[in-house]
């Protein structure tokens, strides 16, 4: 015996038109909407612009209290070494 999947609306009971995720601080979430509460959802919406968001960025944290130095002591350098220019 086959059995058959409809999907119906979550907010009128007529048959959806299509499956919608949204994605919020708390998670996401799908709903099948029909044709009309598809349109009544994307009426106020905009498209994502690619890219970060404006406010995206994290600030810097403050740099925790510095450790006594040693007298005499260098900090220790880093990273590749320089060049020496040629003689």
């Amino acid at each position: 015996m086959a059995e058959k999947t409809i999907l119906v609306c979550d907010a009128c009971g007529k048959p959806a038109a299509e499956t919608v995720t949204m994605k919020t601080s708390r998670g996401n979430f799908v709903k099948d909407l029909c044709g009309s509460h598809v349109g009544e959802l994307v009426a106020g919406a905009r498209k994502p612009r690619p890219g970060r968001r404006k406010g995206a960025t994290v600030a810097a944290r403050p740099k925790a209290a510095a450790r006594p130095k040693a007298s005499g002591a260098t900090p220790k350098k880093r990273g590749r070494p320089r060049k020496n220019p040629a003689s």
